[in-house]
């Protein structure tokens, strides 16, 4: 069952309503356990997770800032309880515009980059989830051994059946800047997408490669 650890702090406007909600939730045994952590009195809580503001909330591996509904609760706790819940979750924030919290997430756990990738894999996929992505990807040019570790994800995008998401890998793969993401792009100028074959000639002349 899914646990819940809630960071609060004196003069929080709206930490007594998540208090409280998350109470409830604990009766109704839809949390199997909650700790509440007030970072005036222990700072180092605030420190370990990277918490600038309150009320903050981990739900599972899931990380919330901010004030929640009861109905964005319970659907965060259906999510935490489900395969592919850290997709979905990962889905959401992006697809509301929340990228500074998506980037925090995936600097605190690299594992979440193939969650993120994996967002592109699927049908229809709203045009703020690409662009999220894609921005989260741009930001992480400074530490390349982020991108490194996903380049098999970029290769394996750069062969789908649609030809929007192999544009996106073509510009991923310049990100990346290796010589495989190289000789991957001089194969895609050859694709049958004019598209894609732009994308691909264009990312072979970015500086990373």
């Amino acid at each position: 069952m899914t646990e819940a650890k809630l960071l609060i702090a004196p003069g929080c406007p709206h930490c007594a309503t998540m208090m409280s909600l998350l109470g409830d939730l604990l009766k109704e045994g839809k949390i199997g356990r909650l700790f509440m952590v007030n970072i005036a009195e222990q700072p180092d809580e605030a420190a370990k997770h990277n918490v600038r503001s309150v009320p903050w909330l981990k739900l599972g591996e899931m990380e919330f800032i901010g004030a929640q509904s009861r109905a964005e609760l319970e659907n965060a706790i259906e999510m935490s309880l489900s395969d592919d819940g850290q997709q979905r979750f990962l889905f959401e924030q992006l697809k509301n515009g929340r990228l500074n919290e998506v980037t925090k997430l995936i600097e605190g756990d690299k594992n979440q980059l193939h969650d993120l990738m994996a967002l592109l894999k699927g049908k229809e996929v709203p045009m703020t989830v690409r662009i999220g992505v894609s921005a989260i990807l741009e930001g992480f040019q400074e530490k390349p051994f982020l991108l490194k570790e996903i380049l098999p994800d970029f290769l394996e995008l750069s062969e789908s059946p649609d030809e929007t998401v192999r544009a996106d890998a073509c510009h991923f793969l310049s990100l990346e800047g290796s010589e495989d993401a190289r000789k991957r792009l001089q194969q895609c100028v050859n694709d049958e997408s004019a598209m894609v074959r732009e994308i691909a000639e264009e990312s072979l002349e970015s500086p990373a490669l």
